[in-house]
């Protein structure tokens, strides 16, 4: 059965701030604590209160870094043709590639299919493809969401569809990722990786042993989003004294025009099995594709690139339902922390 579905444009773009970001520096004396786990990770806030609109909240694919040339991408070929540059979106569960590159193929065209995205269904093309070749994988037959170039933001994604099985890595040390098959084996015990087990639904992994203020929350790690987004359940859960600034409300504008209301605020603290993340910037809304997992009544998030890149290492990978997270000499730095400016992808370990 064809899924229409879709976490798709779910790339929710943050930073937009004037001039160089840098981690900042703290003493180890200042670290928090870290009572539900052993691996701390904090962005320290701007001295100012953090302003909603300098955040660009667009439901708009957008690079993972600051910088067009500095996006971490994966070259794929079309059938024979390529390469192109797609990036991995574990937040979409389809393929997409750009309308454009579609057309100069001449791939075939098929019917319309209706998505999800944050703004709520709407109809997009979709199109045949012959093969669609990455690192040492090849999925064949595959059929995509074509939706154009300006849109889109770049040349393709890659979803869900085109992942099962597979492992994917993300070293942000190294500005390197990599596509590989699921291991079975398990990285326990490496002292400088936390282990989080997942459940899996519609390809989409949920990390168990997730908390926000003590209570349970439902995390997906969405790699096409640079903002973390929470459901209104989540929100409505939240206790306004552990916010760290009172919730402020903006809004969300889809590919296709459409605006929704959104709450932004930031969260104070985040556990994951052994990891706390604290200060997490959030926005909060009624998205659709919470309903299509399920989630639409429990507190749910999707956990963006703008926390995943404070930590060396992120393996994810879909056959075994699980997520490595990968701190370099978290064990010879025993109750240390990990902090990074609000601002900044950059950390410092301490």
């Amino acid at each position: 059965m064809l899924l229409k579905n879709r976490l798709m444009m779910t790339a929710l773009a943050a930073m937009a701030l004037a001039g160089p970001a840098f981690a900042q520096e703290n003493r180890a004396t200042d670290a928090p604590g870290a009572p539900d786990g052993k691996f701390v990770i904090t962005p320290n806030l701007p001295n100012e209160t953090p302003d909603p609109a300098r955040f660009q909240l667009t439901d708009q694919f957008v690079p993972i870094s600051k910088d067009q040339a500095d996006r971490m991408t994966m070259p794929v070929r079309i059938g024979t043709s390529g390469t192109y540059d797609f990036v991995i979106d574990t937040g979409s569960q389809r393929t997409i590639v750009a309308k454009e590159i579609a057309q100069r193929l001449a791939l075939p065209v098929l019917s319309p299919v209706e998505i999800v995205s944050m703004a709520g269904r709407v109809t997009v093309d979709t199109v045949k493809l012959d093969g669609l070749t990455f690192g040492d994988h090849a999925v064949d037959n595959l059929d995509a969401l074509s939706i154009a170039h300006n849109d889109l933001g770049g040349a393709g994604i890659i979803g869900l569809d085109s992942l099962k099985g597979k492992r994917l890595t993300m070293d942000f040390q190294r500005r390197k990722m990599d596509v590989g098959r699921s291991r079975r084996g398990s990285d326990r015990n490496d002292a400088n990786t936390i282990v989080v087990e997942a459940r899996s639904k519609f390809g989409q992994l949920i990390l168990v042993d997730s908390k926000i203020d003590g209570r349970r929350v439902n995390v997906i790690l969405d790699t096409g989003a640079e903002l973390s987004v929470g459901n209104m359940a989540l929100f409505n859960n939240l206790k306004l004294k552990k916010l760290v600034i009172p919730p402020q409300p903006t809004t969300l504008t889809s590919v296709t025009g459409i605006t929704v209301p959104a709450q932004f605020t930031v969260v104070r603290r985040i556990t994951i099995g052994a990891v706390t993340l604290d200060n997490v910037p959030m926005v909060f809304l009624d998205a659709a594709p919470f309903d299509e997992l399920g989630l639409g009544d429990k507190p749910a998030m999707l956990l963006g690139m703008r926390m995943l890149r404070l930590f060396d290492q992120v393996a994810i990978d879909f056959g075994n339902r699980r997520v490595d997270f990968h701190m370099k000499d978290a064990a010879q730095a025993a109750g240390a922390s990990r902090f990074a400016s609000l601002d900044a992808g950059a950390a410092t370990f301490r």
